[in-house]
């Protein structure tokens, strides 16, 4: 149709003139009529080739379209990451590695949003989200566990508050505080209570659902809370001191996706920066005199 010439069209693909021809009539046995009449040396498009051609080279921009897109799956230059994730979890580590990620990939759609404990096992046993972020343990059929970091339970005290000074807390320092600690229908409240089932049936409680909840209530003078480490960078002001406690409270943190699909390469290519992400939080907790194990 550019050339309006079979010889210049083979020049121009570098085909042989017989090949083009060939093309050409099979084409036209395909369509059920003529495509081109021949006059005076030169190949013109017919009355319904012309009514067909905007389609076709419609055709061309939706494959190279298709071909642009597919490169780009291939190298995980797009494509779409759905996560979620615990409120502490955005705090520092996921942000950070969703900022380096986004770096390397900016093609890709991103989407992140906060649910409970329990409400992220839902988002990825319905498949809603790629990934989840939640602490372990867990126990849902549907849902594969990838262990990330392994962490210490800690006393978060208000700035200034005697006890902020001390290098570990005991039991007996906590006699007549104020403790905010998880509710046990939390993974953490639950952890608690199991390791320090006579100290906690002992304090003064007030409770709690949420770790950043409890980190508020500290920065406002209302106790001392037990919370995991994770909720630190929401008190940028420095507010809160984390002191270790004299018993060891474990708690782990982990990737949930789904058993029932393959896990993506996009998925293995944002855990990959994500492990950084982690290492680093580590390093800093170490460097505070804290607890913190990368297990990935």
């Amino acid at each position: 149709a550019r050339t309006q010439s079979v010889t210049e069209t083979a020049r121009l693909m570098r085909v042989s003139q017989p090949a083009v021809s060939q093309t050409l009539k099979e084409l036209e046995a395909q369509l059920g009529f003529a495509l081109f009449v021949r006059s005076n040396g030169r190949t013109r498009l017919t009355i319904e080739a012309n009514n067909v051609l905007p389609d076709v080279e419609r055709l061309f921009a939706q494959m190279a379209t298709l071909r642009g897109k597919a490169e780009e799956l291939k190298d995980m230059r797009a494509g779409a990451l759905s996560i979620a994730s615990v409120p502490s979890f955005t705090a520092r580590i996921l942000p950070t590695a969703l900022g380096a990620f986004r770096a390397e990939r900016s093609q890709v759609r991103l989407r992140l949003e906060v649910y409970t404990a329990s409400d992220v096992v839902r988002q990825i046993r319905q498949e809603y989200c790629d990934i989840g972020f939640a602490f372990m343990p867990l126990d849902e059929a549907g849902v594969a566990v990838q262990p990330l970091l392994r962490m210490s339970m800690v006393c978060l005290v208000p700035v200034g508050h005697p006890l902020a000074s001390k290098s570990i807390i005991t039991a007996g320092d906590l006699e007549n505080e104020t403790i905010i600690v998880h509710g046990a229908q939390t993974t953490p409240g639950f952890v608690l209570r199991e390791s320090l089932r006579t100290e906690v049936e002992s304090f003064q409680i007030l409770t709690t659902n949420q770790s950043v909840a409890s980190l508020h209530m500290v920065q406002c003078g209302m106790g001392i809370a037990f919370a995991h480490p994770l909720v630190l960078p929401f008190d940028p002001l420095g507010q809160v001191v984390a002191v270790p406690y004299e018993r060891d409270v474990p708690l782990t943190f982990a990737m949930l996706y789904s058993r029932n699909r393959p896990v993506s390469r996009l998925v293995l290519q944002f855990e990959a920066i994500l492990r950084k992400s982690i290492t680093a939080f580590c390093h800093e907790l170490k460097g505070k005199g804290l607890t913190c194990e990368v297990l990935v």
